[in-house]
């Protein structure tokens, strides 16, 4: 049996899309545009990637799949505190799923007031989301460039004043859709 593709390409021709055939991800032509599927372990995503019109082709709505429970409030509320506490520099968090719950780790990193870098991989990873202290919740350029798996990437901002997060889905450096 051969391995699947790392990319997949389909053609939507009914809204019954096939069992995923991708190392990473397929590209489907559907008929709201050209939207991108990825799926791995705790989480399946389909979102569009090139929004349009193509007639004769069924409609894929975007779907946003999480298998397990939202993260609890009490560990949100742990990584607004150490967030608190190293500012005025970033800190990087990475929340996993594991025997049955979520669980916080800080990995690994370097840090300073506007950027914070990993030091190991990430792969394994389900969330990983780091702070921007008294600045805005946003995506910066570097965050783009930094974040080049398959998971939800999360930034937290005004830390101190009106704690803000901003949670999107990063698909291998083809696609950030961001998670209302």
């Amino acid at each position: 049996m051969n391995p699947p593709p790392l990319v997949n390409y389909l053609i939507a021709q009914n809204e019954t899309l096939p069992v995923f055939n991708a190392s990473m991800y397929e590209f489907i032509m559907a008929g709201n545009g050209v939207i991108l599927r990825s799926i791995r372990e705790g989480l399946s995503v389909i979102a569009p990637f090139l929004e349009g019109t193509i007639p004769g082709l069924a409609f894929i709505p975007p779907q946003f799949h999480l298998q397990y429970p939202k993260v609890p409030s009490h560990l949100l509320e742990e990584i607004l505190r150490l967030s608190q506490q190293v500012a005025p520099k970033e800190i990087l968090f990475h929340l996993c799923w594991s025997s049955n719950r979520w669980q916080l780790k800080i990995p690994p990193q370097t840090n300073d007031l506007f950027s914070v870098t990993r030091l190991d991989s990430s792969a394994n990873i389900l969330i990983e989301l780091h702070s921007h202290h008294i600045m805005e919740a946003r995506f910066s350029s570097q965050d783009n460039l930094e974040e080049s798996g398959f998971k939800i990437y999360g930034v937290i901002g005004k830390i101190f004043t009106q704690p803000i997060l901003r949670l999107r889905v990063g698909i291998y450096h083809r696609l950030f859709w961001e998670i209302p």
